[in-house]
């Protein structure tokens, strides 16, 4: 009997300790002042952030903690509480931009890893330092982008670019990456190797008209790429660089006749070997 009695004693200090969690209150603020519509544009080392701000005007806010992180945590803790173990990437609250448009806020996140994988979200801080239900989280990927001016091929110095430096290069420089040239009418991209065949190597595919150099964002070709390939304005290319990068570029203008002619090219370049994400 006693050993049941005791038994039962230690079964009931169990239950008591392991029970379900206290449940946490989300006041109506901290829905309100979430923070919505997140859009994160990479770059070189750098993020862009934007987001709207629904909080209304008689809420009164520190400012917002942005969660720029290597692995995901909106499924995992998707309420107002997060551990202590996930800092935020400002220290402080970020009271905002200078910007007098309330309607969303800024702010560029620098210094971080190319061809590295961040989960990105936003959550807005309230004087007493609890925190509002999160934005959505995005997973991003910082790479470099551009534009720059690819000059005819041999007719300057400008008429070859280095994806890996994002400089322009001579066209028969062992680091250069493409050049052009115009026949019948047509403008051509092609790879160094065709001018010199102790040089690069570069691939180029079809990725037909386009609104922006955003669009397509992920690709996955099965088609074989070419050592040259006309172009047009308006329209995205990718090129597969003699390193295994990727790189997307756009046709945004062309100008000038014969040798006088260059093309304004937008870029974006991979640095992860073999991965076609922009």
């Amino acid at each position: 009997m006693r050993k049941l009695i005791a038994l039962c004693i230690i079964t009931a200090v169990i239950t008591i300790q392991c029970g379900p969690p206290p449940k946490v209150t989300i006041n109506p603020e901290q829905t309100e002042c979430a923070p919505q519509n997140l859009v994160v544009k990479p770059n070189s080392h750098t993020l862009f952030l934007q987001w709207d701000t629904p909080c209304p005007d008689n809420i009164r806010l520190a400012g917002y903690f942005i969660y720029v992180l290597p692995k995901p945590i909106g499924e995992k803790y998707p309420g107002v509480t997060l551990p202590k173990k996930i800092v935020p990437f400002n220290s402080g609250a970020y009271p905002g931009d200078t910007d007098p448009e309330d309607r969303y806020e800024t702010i560029s996140i620098q210094n971080l890893d190319d061809g590295v994988e961040y989960y990105v979200s936003v959550r807005a801080a309230f004087t007493d330092r609890s925190l509002s239900l999160p934005s959505e989280e995005i997973a991003v990927m910082c790479r470099p982008e551009g534009t720059f001016e690819l000059a005819y091929r041999y007719a300057g110095e400008n008429d070859g670019f280095s994806f890996v430096s994002g400089q322009n290069v001579r066209a028969d420089s062992d680091q250069n990456d493409l050049y052009f040239y115009h026949k019948d009418d047509i403008d051509y991209l092609a790879s160094p190797h065709r001018l010199n065949g102790f040089i690069r190597t570069s691939a180029f595919y079809s990725l037909g008209k386009t609104s922006s150099i955003y669009q397509y964002p992920q690709l996955d070709l099965d088609i074989s790429p070419v050592e040259r390939m006309p172009v047009r304005v308006g329209e995205s290319y990718l090129v597969k660089t003699a390193d295994g990068n990727y790189a997307k570029v756009r046709i945004e203008a062309a100008s000038g006749e014969r040798r006088e002619r260059t093309l304004t090219i937008s870029y974006i370049y991979q640095t992860v070997d073999d991965l076609m994400r922009f």
